[in-house]
């Protein structure tokens, strides 16, 4: 039996509670206590790809998210990786995700999310 793969929409401008995003996002070095001011930093160690479903947005432009999943992408030094961790909540700004290149899962209701995420019903 074969799973067949979910499909992905790229169109992410609209976002509601309870879609499924997905997103790469970089992991950085964990910070050293006594570091030195200035504008050298370090590069990110590597990248993950995260799944997540959003909680809540609030008016702010944050999006509260809760992991589903999170792989390692790549990572540049072959060390150890921190990762999320399955059902970790987090928040994020919409701008932060949208670095990402993010995609939405399809619904099986898409007609009903769209009168959720209608421009005529806001308040």
């Amino acid at each position: 039996m074969t799973e067949t793969e979910p499909e992905w929409l790229t169109d992410v401008s609209r976002i509601a509670v309870g879609d499924v995003l997905r997103w790469t996002e970089p992991i950085w070095p964990e910070l050293k206590r006594r570091r030195k001011r200035g504008k050298h930093k370090a590069p990110p160690n590597g990248e993950q790809r995260v799944t997540a479903q959003v909680l809540e947005l609030d008016g702010r432009e944050y999006v509260h998210l809760e992991v589903m999943k999170a792989v390692v992408v790549s990572n540049k030094y072959d060390v150890p990786l921190k990762t999320f961790k399955e059902h970790e909540k987090f928040w994020r700004k919409r701008e932060k995700i949208d670095r990402g290149k993010p995609e939405r899962l399809k619904r099986s209701d898409e007609s009903a999310r769209a009168i959720t995420v209608s421009r005529f019903f806001e308040s």
